[in-house]
């Protein structure tokens, strides 16, 4: 099971596989998701980052039913802090009905190789906190959490 490259011309798949992980979001943070983003504006959206050349799109199954989105960060050092290269996987997500057959973790090793010929010094990603199922998935590809973001409201800041 190995993933392939995502294309220009895949753009559309991505969008159809995002749909359940829009939906998702969505139910479970409605304050910052939308439901039901506009199919051609979210093609448009995945074409413009895979032109990106610092973005790269991984696709499993035929037909796709996984995908990965990644993109190279690259900060100098500054005085707070030394640079990186920093592969950060911006989406990662697997259909409901194709779940648990190796498909989410082939493509974490898909941005693992990836991140050695980019010659990254770490791979990040961000998960929502109520995710536990993509919480075990990350934990058993060898990710440890890092950070923690806290959120209030300014009404809640006293």
């Amino acid at each position: 099971m190995t993933p392939r490259r995502a294309t220009l011309a895949d753009a559309a798949t991505l969008a159809r596989l995002n749909t359940h992980v829009q939906a998702w979001h969505a139910a479970h943070y409605p304050e910052a998701f939308f439901p039901n983003p506009d199919p051609k504006a979210l093609a448009a959206h995945f074409a413009d980052r895979l032109a990106d050349p610092a973005c790269t799109g991984f696709l499993m199954g035929e037909p796709a039913t996984g995908y990965a989105l990644c993109q190279l960060h690259i900060r100098e050092a500054s005085i707070f802090s030394p640079g990186y290269r920093r592969l950060m996987i911006d989406h990662i997500a697997v259909a409901p009905e194709a779940r648990r057959q190796g498909q989410g973790l082939a493509l974490l090793q898909a941005a693992r190789s990836l991140a050695r010929a980019l010659q990254a010094d770490e791979i990040l990603l961000d998960t929502w906190e109520s995710n536990h199922d993509a919480h075990a998935l990350f934990r058993a590809a060898g990710f440890t959490p890092r950070r923690m973001l806290f959120r209030a409201t300014p009404q809640a800041c006293t």
